[in-house]
């Protein structure tokens, strides 16, 4: 399944025909809204400071985020590789299992593989998370505007690219090839699955509206 040509170019068509499909939706229904954004602005209307309470309160939440991310995944690698090698006749006093008990608890009963498909599970859910957050906290820093648009673009784009470099990894390319792919879409992973896509779309809103206002008063 993972040295399959045919597997890699399907997995490539969906990955281009995704990428078509949203940028078109991006474009047609995201990007095209300019209608003002109402909503937030009645909601904290004279409340500043339950507004910035609110997006420090998030910022703390995003930061705190990379921690459990991380605690999730290395725990998850930890035992997905213990029970591989039990699976392997691995003696079980032979080899020690560094996964925290509460995760051996929660996947006692798994297989490698069914492990290894939670990693992908997890890494969605996390995925969606981050992007709720980055979302939130724009939206509230820059509250009279439609963050949307750049929330989705920067998140859309990433992961599809993501899904596009990871399509590589079927191909009968040699293993060293095979491997490269994997870790540049896990990295790419790892940049959307953490709190550098909201610090990067906060200072580049920032410059998008001071280049806006200028273009205004010329």
């Amino acid at each position: 399944m993972f040295d399959n040509n045919l597997v890699g170019l399907v997995a490539l068509l969906i990955s281009a025909a995704g990428s078509f499909i949203f940028f078109r939706f991006w474009l047609n229904k995201i990007w095209s809204n300019n209608t003002p954004a109402t909503f937030l602005n009645n909601t904290f209307e004279n409340r500043n400071f339950f507004r910035v309470s609110l997006i420090i309160l998030a910022i703390a939440l995003l930061f705190y985020m990379d921690f459990i991310r991380d605690y999730v995944f290395k725990n998850l690698t930890y035992r997905m590789n213990y029970v591989e090698l039990m699976e392997k006749g691995g003696a079980v006093d032979k080899y020690f299992d560094p996964t925290d008990s509460l995760m051996v608890s929660i996947f006692e009963n798994f297989s490698s593989y069914q492990l290894y498909y939670y990693k992908t599970v997890f890494s969605l859910v996390f995925l969606f998370i981050y992007f709720l957050l980055c979302q939130i906290i724009l939206k509230l820093t820059y509250i009279q505007h439609r963050t949307l648009k750049f929330t989705s673009l920067l998140y859309g784009t990433g992961y599809l690219f993501m899904m596009l470099v990871f399509s590589f990894y079927f191909f009968t390319f040699p293993t060293e090839i095979k491997t490269n792919f994997y870790l540049i879409s896990m990295e790419l992973g790892h940049f959307l699955e953490s709190s550098l896509p909201t610090l990067l779309l906060l200072l580049s809103f920032k410059i998008y509206l001071r280049y806006q206002n200028i273009n205004q008063i010329e």
